[in-house]
This record gives C-alpha cells, structure tokens and sequence, in this order.
C-alpha cells in the first residue's frame, strides 16, 4: 500500500463512523485490541481506534496517479468524511494522508513533489493532514530477493 488514510481517536467510534459511511478500511481495530506484532516478545494493545484506507494502487514511483487516486476518494468520500468530528475525534487528532514515494536523490541532487491546489484545499477543508515518505528504490537485486 503506498498511500492511505490512517483515522485515530482515543474515544473515536470507529464501528459507528464506517456503519454510517458505508466506508469499507482494510484495517479496523479497537482501543485495547491486541496488535498483530510484539515488542521484545511482548503482547501490544492499541492506545487508540481507529481505520485504515487504501487511496492508491499506484506504484512508489508514480506520484502523480497516487495525488490523483487521493483527489477522487476525497471528492467521492467528501461528505462522508465530513463527519468525522462527530464520531469523537478530538481537535488534535488529525487523520493522515499517507503518500510512500520513490526517493530520487541518487539520480538528481534535488527531489520536489507537487501537491495541487484542489488537493490542499480538499484536506484542509477535511482537516486531514498529508506526509510524505520518501522510500529507497527496489533495484533488480532487491526485487529478486
């Protein structure tokens, strides 16, 4: 998954918010629910619930199509996700829109990235923050393996 929507709230009602939306996450889990990994062989619980989505299918290396998969869930999810704040989300929980991209420093001595003007203002207006991870490129011995 190279870009999602991570939600999360300490008193976040996850069930209620996608019974609402009809949202369907890849991933749901509850506050106090095991995680599916361990920490120095010991169990870990969630602090929070919360979801998450899958916006693209774009590869790491195809930033353009993953901003435009992003800019059509937003409009077609607009007045869903609208909602959010009434499902106990607090003013600093912000949920996340998560871009992993392909880091291109090895070829150019600098790297930007273009957010368009409707993506900002469509996140901004949903108060959904946006990160961008910048990833070392797979290479033929890396893809094998």
């Amino acid at each position: 998954m190279n870009c999602i929507l991570i939600i999360e709230g300490s008193k976040f009602d996850v069930n209620g918010f996608l019974k609402e939306t009809g949202l369907s996450p890849y991933e749901k889990h509850l506050k106090g629910d095991k995680k599916p990994f361990k920490k120095l062989n010991k169990p870990m619980k969630y602090e929070t619930s919360g979801c998450r989505f899958d916006l693209s299918k774009a590869d790491f290396n195809d930033f353009e199509a993953q901003r435009n998969d992003v800019i059509l869930f937003l409009n077609q999810n607009y007045e869903k996700l609208e909602k959010l704040n009434g499902f106990g989300l607090e003013n600093k929980e912000i949920p996340l829109i998560g871009f992993a991209i392909e880091n291109q420093m090895a070829d150019f001595w600098c790297q930007t990235e273009y957010l368009q003007p409707e993506l900002l203002k469509l996140t901004g207006n949903l108060n959904i923050g946006i990160e961008i991870s910048l990833y070392h490129p797979a290479t033929d011995e890396n893809e094998t393996e």
